[in-house]
């Protein structure tokens, strides 16, 4: 479906003229916005590890590993549909390699994605603020303020809820999960590791200042490789396109960045009146900047995780070691 999509659009906006941008485009540029792209993965990388090193405790989580597998998370990822599946991925391989916390490596993902759409969301405001008091923002993109309010209030709502009724939560769970008890563990752990900003160590603005730098890179990335087939506009844009991708990548009708994306920038873009066809090699430009990404450090990644695993194994049969 993403293909066919990326294909249908393609041909619709012009296929000729697509090529034309791609030809233009400043190479160096592009591998500029690539690197600020990267910025943006190794501070998602930072937070997530601070989240798992809270989460698991009884051993030291170094930030080496957690790049390892958040890299090469992407690189398997990035054959799957939804950025929710790309993290998926990165569970996995952190619950292999932390064994015994597979709860609190999930639980440190979600936590991840809701301080990232929580900070997300405060830069589009800002962003949207700034196009309106300059009376620059279209009229269609008005109501996306109000995405980014809900997100605002709804997820510390949440937070303060559960954690408020932890305990009658926890009750309920081992009530209805008597006949398994493992699960109730699990479950229990689950919930446990999602109120980690309950703890005194665990500070919420540093966690939301590396965050910020995260997503002001990618919209610098967005920002330069528009520059890079001539697009000019204003940096406010850029800051409320990076959560609106974010959230458009958790629909299951993207590969590798391709499908839904596409049509969701060349939308937005349109508004500013950007062309078509440069919004399609825009957006064509980002996925094919994340593919580098992942075919350079994810790739390394993967194969630096197998060879560790090798060398982690115990000849007397006793499996792998964290």
């Amino acid at each position: 479906m993403a293909l066919a999509l990326v294909a249908w659009l393609a041909n619709r906006v012009g296929v000729h003229e697509i090529l034309d941008e791609f030809q233009m485009a400043h190479a160096g540029m592009v591998l500029l916005a690539t690197l600020l792209l990267a910025v943006d993965s190794v501070a998602k990388a930072c937070n997530w590890q601070q989240l798992l090193q809270r989460n698991i405790g009884d051993r030291w989580v170094p930030i080496s590993r957690v790049l390892v597998w958040f890299f090469a998370g992407g690189f398997i990822g990035a054959v799957v549909p939804s950025s929710a599946s790309t993290d998926a991925c990165r569970c996995v391989l952190a619950a292999r390699a932390l064994r015994g916390h597979a709860a609190a490596c999930a639980a440190s993902i979600v936590t991840l994605n809701a301080l990232g759409w929580f900070t997300g969301s405060i830069l589009g405001v800002l962003g949207i603020v700034y196009l309106h008091l300059t009376k620059q923002l279209p009229l269609l993109l008005g109501p996306v303020v109000l995405i980014f309010l809900f997100t605002l209030v709804v997820l510390p709502i949440l937070y303060a809820l559960l954690a408020a009724r932890r305990e009658v939560l926890m009750r309920f769970i081992a009530r209805v999960g008597q006949r398994w008890p493992g699960l109730i563990q699990t479950m229990m752990k689950f919930v446990d590791a999602l109120l980690a900003f309950e703890h005194a160590h665990m500070r919420f603005p540093v966690f939301l200042f590396v965050a910020g730098i995260g997503l002001l890179a990618q919209a610098g990335m967005f920002a330069i490789t528009a520059r890079a087939i001539g697009i000019e506009l204003p940096f406010a844009v850029w800051l409320v396109l990076v959560p609106l991708t974010r959230i458009v990548a958790l629909i299951p009708v993207s590969i590798a960045d391709f499908g839904l994306i596409q049509a969701a920038h060349v939308w937005v873009l349109s508004l500013f009146g950007v062309a078509p066809w440069e919004s399609f090699a825009l957006s064509s430009l980002f996925a094919i900047e994340g593919l580098l990404i992942h075919c350079t450090l994810g790739a390394a990644s993967f194969l630096a995780g197998g060879r560790r695993k090798q060398e982690d194994f115990r000849l007397d049969g006793s499996g792998f070691v964290g």
